[in-house]
């Protein structure tokens, strides 16, 4: 299972969280690979972490009680969110981007879990900018597309 983030400056680190991410691992992965990421935008562009909202959906894992608390106590903002649908989280899309250009850029599956990894990170780290802009400017409409189509699928 993988972990990241992105932001209106970028991809942030990604991670492999193993089989499983419960509450604990989740905790962790906040703790170093979030912050660690967070600094690295504020770091590049002056900012500083109360200038960030963090989304995430409220899966059980995101709204235990050790991972809520631990977010209480942090600078940045975290923004109540639904745990469904997917079409309203931009990082789904990210992902979707990063699986259209493995099989893209790649002739023939990875050899290894090894390869699969070193292909994964180099090509999430081209993302840009840019892109998780854009993604990130969709937001508005699409939860009023949400609200439209009554909760229901959209197209995104």
């Amino acid at each position: 299972m993988v972990w990241s983030c992105i932001s209106w400056y970028g991809v942030g680190y990604i991670v492999d969280v193993g089989k499983n991410m419960d509450k604990n691992v989740y905790l962790s992965v906040l703790q170093d690979d979030l912050v660690k990421s967070m600094t690295g935008y504020c770091e590049e562009n002056d900012l500083i972490m109360a200038d960030f909202e963090f989304m995430q959906d409220n899966g059980p894992k995101h709204k235990s009680k050790i991972v809520s608390e631990w977010l209480s106590k942090q600078d940045f903002t975290t923004m109540e969110w639904p745990p469904q649908p997917p079409d309203l989280n931009p990082i789904e899309n990210m992902w979707n981007t990063l699986k259209k250009r493995l099989f893209k850029q790649y002739d023939c599956p990875p050899a290894s879990m090894d390869e699969l990894w070193t292909r994964m990170f180099e090509t999430w780290y081209e993302i840009t900018e840019k892109e998780c802009q854009i993604y990130i400017e969709t937001m508005p409409q699409r939860c009023i597309d949400i609200i439209e189509n009554k909760g229901l699928w959209i197209n995104y």
